[in-house]
Parts: C-alpha cells; structure tokens; sequence
C-alpha cells in the first residue's frame, strides 16, 4: 500500500497492522505513535515526510523500517527497541531534537548515513553500560553530521 502527499493527524499501530508493506511519501505527519508495538511485522518505509512527532519506544520493526529524507521535530525516545530480522535504515533524515537509541537490541544491520542530528544522538554512546546498543548483524554509520556517540539520554 502506498499512501502519498497526505496529511495526517495520527498514525498508529490500527492504521497499518494488516499491510505486508506500507509507504508514506510526501505527507506531512503531526504524530506517528507506534510506542509500546511490540513485533511490528509490517514493513515500515516513510520517505520525504515531515513528522512533528515520532514516538517509537519499544517498537520492534520486525520486517525491516525505513525512514529517508525526513524531517523529525521531537526528541525520539528509542528505547528498548531493534528486534529486527530485516534491515533498518534512517537515511537523509534532519532530526531537531536529540535521538534517543537506549538499550536497543538490533539483530539485523541498522544503518545510520547522511543524517543530520542537530542536538545529536546516542546510538553508538553509552559504551560499557549495560544498556549499550547491541548490534548482532553490524551497523553501518557515516556521513551524519552532529554527534552519534554521546552518552547518556539527552535530557
């Protein structure tokens, strides 16, 4: 399913949990609300949308998610997330507030390139914690600019 050069109020778990693949492109998003969806097995792909608000703490995209070329206003609370069998990607993406990756646990690659993170992000801080990311399959990080190595949750 493709939904494209839309606005929406809310997207959550209800809106897309019986799609194999979903894609939004071009729409404008005030709040995508997936916090809490534990073995999301839709295939995520959101591309050139803005998004005012991206809640995703202890989501699991199962199938793989993709974010590219967003714009992400809030302060993302990642937490206890990863659990994916496919790849994730946020490629492309300005994030205005910090990105919070804590305690997450990605079983496939995750690649992080060509991100701006205007007040940073964690995903490769909080060494030696015991609620540093893992990464089972690897990771790929290059081309962001801000930091991606910060310690800590950013609040």
């Amino acid at each position: 399913m493709v939904k494209e050069n839309i606005l929406i109020k809310t997207l959550q778990l209800e809106d897309i949990k019986n799609e194999k693949i979903i894609y939004f492109k071009n729409c404008s998003i005030d709040r995508i609300d997936l916090i809490g969806t534990f073995e999301l097995n839709v295939e995520l792909v959101i591309s050139n949308c803005y998004i005012n608000k991206l809640e995703i703490h202890s989501c699991w995209f199962i199938n793989g998610f993709v974010l590219k070329n967003c714009i992400v206003n809030n302060y993302v609370d990642y937490q206890m997330g990863g659990h994916n069998k496919k790849p994730i990607l946020i490629e492309g993406n300005t994030f205005n507030e910090f990105v919070n990756f804590f305690d997450c646990q990605f079983e496939d690659v995750i690649e992080i390139k060509n991100n701006i993170f205007v007040k940073g992000t964690n995903f490769l801080g909080n060494r030696d914690e015991g609620f540093e990311n893992t990464f089972i399959k690897g990771w790929i990080e290059k081309n962001n600019l801000g930091d991606v190595d910060l310690d800590g949750i950013g609040l």
